[in-house]
């Protein structure tokens, strides 16, 4: 069980990892990049952000509204790539 759970936290650290390289690579910021994924879903009515301060507050807001809508498609291929290697890390 404990190797389980440990090789779950570093699969989701790399996943992590990947994702936040994938962003600056493509001038975003990591809450750039979830926020306008999860903006563009076709399926989602609303977004619900974990702020808990004024100045990440702000930095949703801004994300959001100002990320290029919708978000190019070579940050949706690089999203895919890096989703099919990680579908879910919490279950290797």
């Amino acid at each position: 069980m404990f190797f389980f759970f440990t090789f779950s936290i570093l699969k989701c650290q790399e996943a992590t990892a990947q994702y936040i390289e994938m962003a600056k690579k493509h001038g975003l910021s990591p809450v750039e990049l979830a926020l306008g994924f999860v903006r563009d879903r076709p399926f989602m009515t609303s977004t619900i952000i974990g702020a808990t301060s004024v100045e990440q507050l702000k930095e949703d807001i801004d994300a959001f509204l100002t990320t290029q809508r919708p978000l190019s498609p070579d940050v949706m291929t690089d999203i895919e790539t890096i989703f099919k290697r990680y579908k879910d890390p919490t279950t290797f």
